[in-house]
């Protein structure tokens, strides 16, 4: 594999100009540019394994440690939009909506499982095991929540109460969900459900899918 930096051997004998610009020299280890290569590009455990010559459980090990500890770091920081922080950055197009504070909505993740725990993980409607969590948004698409995962077969309206998010809406805005969300009786606030999304609670929702996918949704 040639690294940046490196010089080829024809290269190596010969002298280069005095005016010629210097290589910067290699200052990340491999472990964290393996963990960057994978984040920004997404190949797979053995591709990485042939490019820096390491096994392919070794590069398992340090996606997994490095994943633990984004979770652990990244978890810990409050993302949650206070009231009026929503209120300034509200989209007009809202209209009648413009005292939702969150929108919410799940999205699911496929997933290999052993077959001891496959039926867990197999929603009933699909052909694929798969993990399930539940993304906030808020009214001008900065994804405000996410919760764990859960398995595949659990429901829009048990995911919503196990997730934690209900004490956090203010008493007097609202939730805006899709139609299969029966959560009235969990929130202290009203729930939306538009009967068809405008184009600023679509783009949410689609951001809100986004969010475990891949980094698509607005930061805060």
């Amino acid at each position: 594999m040639v690294r940046a930096g490196s010089q080829s051997p024809a290269s190596s004998t010969t002298a280069a100009p005095e005016n010629a610009p210097r290589r910067s020299s290699r200052c990340l280890p491999m472990v964290d540019e393996l963990f960057l290569v994978y984040l920004s590009l997404g190949l797979k455990e053995k591709d990485l394994g042939d490019r820096f010559n390491i096994h392919q459980s070794a590069v398992s090990r340090i996606i997994t440690t490095w994943v633990h500890f984004l979770y652990a770091f990244i978890g810990a920081v409050g993302i949650w939009m206070s009231a009026d922080v929503i209120k300034a950055t509200m989209p007009s197009v809202l209209g009648k909506y413009s005292d939702t504070q969150v929108i919410v909505d799940c999205t699911e993740i496929r997933c290999q499982t052993p077959s001891s725990v496959q039926s867990e993980m197999f929603p009933l409607y699909k052909s694929h095991s798969t993990w399930k969590g539940m993304v906030g948004v808020s009214p001008h698409g900065a994804i405000t929540f996410v919760s764990s995962l859960y398995s595949g077969s659990i429901s829009d309206k048990e995911l919503f109460k196990r997730s934690g998010i209900i004490p956090l809406p203010d008493k007097d805005k609202a939730v805006m969900v899709d139609k299969g969300f029966r959560i009235d009786d969990l929130v202290p606030c009203k729930v939306y459900r538009p009967p068809f999304p405008a184009v600023a609670p679509q783009s949410a929702f689609r951001a809100g899918r986004c969010a475990i996918k891949g980094p698509r949704g607005k930061g805060n």
